[in-house]
């Protein structure tokens, strides 16, 4: 079997040691599901992450916002905090006071999902805010592991 080469880390000036935030506000629709995953791969790339764990994460923050915005013509506003931490990100999502909706279960699908797509999550608040921790992986490029 060919191994591939691994590649190193990207951090683009990322300083470890300072936690950068960003917030996003957008529309409680399921449309709005891609701005969120959109987000979290853009600083997952910069936070050092490799491509398979941006892809991990992408796949996360969709399933995240889906379940707190899922109808097309949700209302109210589903707020986005990205939080570049010294060993990963952290992206918490909330339904804003005032929003319709809430998460009564998690199905059994979207919690493997999640499961297999982060190291922590959590939803609390009456089902209306989820959080996700993802961590850097020891390993630059673990796509190689067949």
């Amino acid at each position: 079997m060919t191994r591939r080469p691994r590649l190193p880390r990207l951090r683009l000036g990322v300083d470890p040691t300072v936690t950068e935030s960003i917030r996003l506000s957008v529309p409680a629709t399921s449309a709005a599901v891609r701005i969120t995953r959109a987000g979290a791969a853009g600083l997952a790339t910069r936070a050092g992450f490799t491509y398979r764990e941006v892809e991990q994460l992408r796949l996360a923050v969709g399933e995240a916002a889906a379940l707190l915005a899922p109808e097309p013509d949700g209302e109210g506003t589903l707020a986005v905090v990205y939080d570049v931490v010294p060993d990963g990100l952290r992206i918490e999502l909330v339904l804003v006071p005032g929003s319709a909706g809430g998460v009564t279960a998690v199905p059994e699908v979207a919690a493997a999902v999640l499961d297999n797509s982060v190291d922590d999550w959590s939803l609390t608040d009456g089902g209306r805010r989820l959080v996700l921790v993802k961590r850097l992986s020891d390993t630059d490029d673990d796509d190689d592991a067949d």
